[in-house]
C-alpha cells in the first residue's frame, strides 16, 4: 500500500497554532493530517499537564481567491529575481494567474529598466505623450501586456542597494480606522458565512475540549491592523455559539499582536515567537 504523504501545514496555520500554544502553555497532541474527515486542525494539551485541553480551527476572512492569489505571491516572489536590477512594487489583481504571468512580467519590468522607465499603470503614468495624440506603439503594446497579465500597475522603488526584488501589493478600499468598533461585527460575519458554520459545527464535535478559533483578517481589512498597532480594544462583543470558547483575531501586518476573546471581552495578546511581518506597502490607506 503506498504510504500517503503528510500534509504541508500552511504558515499561518503554524503561526496561529504558535501564539495559541505559547499563550495558554500548550503544545500539539494532534493535527488534521487529513486522514480522516471532521478532524479540527490542531488539538492542544497543556505542557505541564495543568490547563485547557483545545481543540484549535483556523481560519481566515479573505476570499478564497484572494487567499490563493497571496499565497502564490509569497511562494513566487519572497527573493531577488534573477535578471532584475532594480527593485519593483507591482500590483496585482485577485485575476493574475501567478505563476504563468511571472516570466513576463520579469520580461517587461526588464524592458523598462533598459529603457529607463520607472513606471507603467493601466490607470494612469502614460508615457509623457503630448496631450491629443496616441501613445507610441511602445507604451501601448506595454499596456497592453499590463493587461494581459491582470497587473494593474508596476513601479520602481529608488534605494541605494537596490536587490532585484518586486514586491506585490494589492490596493483595496478598506480604510484604517482609528477605533476597533469593527471587530466584533467581523467576527460575526465570518461567523454566518458558510465557512465559519462548517468550523463552529466541527468544534462542537469536542466535548472535552475548549473549543477555539482562530481567524486571521483580510489584508485589505486595515481597519484590523491599525487597531492592534495602537492598542484599541473592542468594547462590545461578537455573537458565539456555546460551542466557541475562545475567538483569536489577527493580522499578519500587525506585527507581534492579536485579538483573544473569551465571555469576559476582548483582550490584545503580544506574542513574542512571532517574527515581524513585512508592513504595509499601501500608507496612504491611513486615514
Amino acid at each position: 500500500m503506498k504510504q500517503k504523504k503528510p500534509v504541508q501545514l500552511a504558515p499561518d496555520e503554524l503561526r496561529a497554532e504558535a501564539a495559541v500554544n505559547e499563550i495558554l502553555g500548550t503544545h500539539r497532541f494532534d493535527y488534521d493530517d487529513q486522514a480522516e474527515p471532521g478532524k479540527a486542525d490542531f488539538l492542544l494539551d497543556p505542557i505541564d499537564g495543568d490547563g485547557p485541553k483545545v481543540a484549535l480551527e483556523v481560519s481566515s476572512t479573505t476570499d478564497p481567491d484572494r487567499q490563493g492569489l497571496w499565497d502564490g505571491l509569497d511562494r513566487h516572489y519572497d527573493g531577488p529575481i534573477p535578471g532584475l536590477q532594480g527593485d519593483w512594487q507591482v500590483q496585482f489583481t485577485p485575476g493574475t494567474h501567478v505563476k504563468q504571468s511571472a516570466r513576463p512580467l520579469v520580461e517587461l519590468l526588464q524592458h523598462l529598466e533598459r529603457d529607463g522607465v520607472d513606471r507603467i499603470g493601466l490607470n494612469g503614468w502614460n508615457d509623457s505623450t503630448p496631450p491629443g495624440q496616441f501613445p507610441t506603439q511602445q507604451h501601448a503594446e506595454r499596456l497592453h501586456k499590463l493587461a494581459d497579465l491582470k497587473i494593474v500597475s508596476a513601479q520602481r522603488v529608488r534605494s541605494d542597494t537596490p536587490s532585484g526584488r518586486i514586491f506585490p501589493f494589492e490596493v483595496t478600499e478598506g480604510i484604517a480606522r482609528h477605533t476597533a468598533d469593527t471587530i466584533s461585527p467581523y467576527v460575526d460575519a465570518f461567523l454566518s458565512s458558510e465557512r465559519g458554520a462548517n468550523k463552529v459545527k466541527k468544534l462542537a464535535r469536542y466535548t472535552d475540549r475548549e473549543g477555539h478559533l482562530f481567524v486571521w483578517a483580510d489584508r485589505g481589512q486595515l481597519d484590523v491592523t491599525t487597531a492592534l498597532r495602537r492598542g484599541f480594544v473592542p468594547s462590545d462583543s461578537p455573537n458565539l455559539p456555546d460551542s466557541l470558547h475562545t475567538i483569536w483575531f489577527g493580522s499578519l501586518d500587525a506585527g507581534e499582536y492579536v485579538y483573544r476573546w473569551t465571555r469576559a471581552g476582548w483582550t490584545i495578546a503580544t506574542v513574542t515567537s512571532w517574527v515581524a511581518t513585512t508592513p504595509l506597502t499601501d500608507a496612504s490607506a491611513e486615514g
